[in-house]
């Protein structure tokens, strides 16, 4: 899979992304804010109808940005506040210590040799999925249950609240695959098997709050880009930051919302429907006088899946845009790209995309 050029990456920093088209003749409106969405009719018992209605309303905000905050997802308030607690804890740590757990400071991984001087000025602390009934230690995939923890000592607990945090949060997301695969007219179980035992990743990332005066012309707490897996399930705080470009190319706050999730699309969801959902730019930008934490659950098919246009998304003047890719190959390269650069990876596809008019 070709990404950009290392050194391309920074014109990338604004890509136009006002002549989205969701279908044959069809132009998104210009959205202002983020639909809420009540995802109860997964979590508990519910008739098929209340869940199509959840469907219907993923449709609309699939279409439009791929971005939507998911409400009533299963997961405790009090559970949301704790792991931001908890990352706060990880990032106050001694950069020794953290360097030990294989996180990543601003600038990428190796920053002294980051030709790239205007990084994102953010830290992040990626820790895979444990591993999952029916998986064993030599199971295929690169990162389950292979996550680098800090000493117990230091923070008694840690580990055993992020792995069952987690688990949780893989199971919303196979309660979204479930919805999202009605939203397509498919049957409700077409992505089960891809999401048994998926590729996933919550990232803790962390933001140091930034001058203005100082800050140059293309640089952000994090640039503006895309995801690269089907879709990532963002924990916010309470102090915000995130911003979604619409399609009339206008940036839009997201603001925290408490209990919430923050759901958007990636490249590989978008492909899968051959751009009928979107994989939207977003970036991050904090001022004022205090660190920003926030904790993104990064979902993908299992890493063996080939990703190729649904059925449902193709006919007659409207065939396949994109070449099959398989799952872990694409998001391995793009994480590469951006662990040398210090900014999001970027797929050629992407990147011409993302440009058209």
């Amino acid at each position: 899979m070709e990404t950009i050029k290392d050194d391309e990456v920074k014109l990338y920093a604004d890509f136009d992304n006002r002549q989205r088209v969701k279908s044959i003749g069809e132009k998104l409106r210009a959205t202002k804010r983020l639909p809420i969405i009540d995802f109860s009719n997964f979590t508990g018992d519910s008739s098929l109808e209340a869940r199509l209605r959840v469907a219907r309303a993923l449709h609309d905000a699939c279409t439009d940005t791929g971005f939507f905050y998911l409400a009533n997802h299963g997961i405790s308030a009090a559970e949301l506040d704790l792991a931001h607690q908890w990352g706060h804890v990880f990032f106050e740590l001694p950069r020794e210590e953290k360097a030990r757990c294989g996180y990543t400071p601003v600038g990428g991984k190796n920053p002294s040799a980051n030709p790239d001087k205007e990084a994102d000025q953010k830290e992040t602390y990626s820790l895979a999925r444990p591993l999952l009934p029916g998986e064993t230690e030599d199971h295929p995939s690169r990162t389950a249950g292979r996550s680098q923890w800090p000493d117990p000592q230091l923070m008694p607990g840690f580990r055993e609240f992020i792995e069952a945090h987690i688990v949780k949060r893989i199971r919303v997301a196979q309660r979204l695959c479930r919805a999202l695969a009605l939203s397509l007219d498919l049957p409700e179980d077409y992505f089960d098997p891809h999401y048994r035992h998926p590729g996933a990743v919550l990232a803790l990332n962390y933001y140091p709050p930034l001058d203005p005066a100082t800050l140059k012309p293309t640089q952000w707490s994090f640039s503006p880009h895309t995801d690269y897996g089907t879709f990532t399930i963002l924990l916010q705080d309470d102090q915000g930051g995130l911003q979604v470009r619409n399609a009339s190319g206008a940036w839009i706050d997201v603001p925290p919302r408490a209990g919430t999730f923050v759901v958007n699309l990636g490249d590989l969801f978008q492909r899968w429907t051959n751009d009928l959902y979107v994989s939207t730019l977003h970036r991050a930008v904090v001022f004022g006088d205090r660190a920003r934490v926030s904790a993104a659950f990064f979902v993908s098919p299992h890493g063996a899946t080939v990703v190729r246009c649904l059925e449902t998304c193709q006919g007659p003047g409207n065939p396949p845009r994109y070449e099959p890719v398989e799952s872990e190959e694409y998001n391995r390269a793009l994480v590469a790209q951006s662990n040398r650069t210090g900014r999001p990876g970027v797929a050629v596809e992407t990147a011409s995309r993302l440009k058209r008019t």
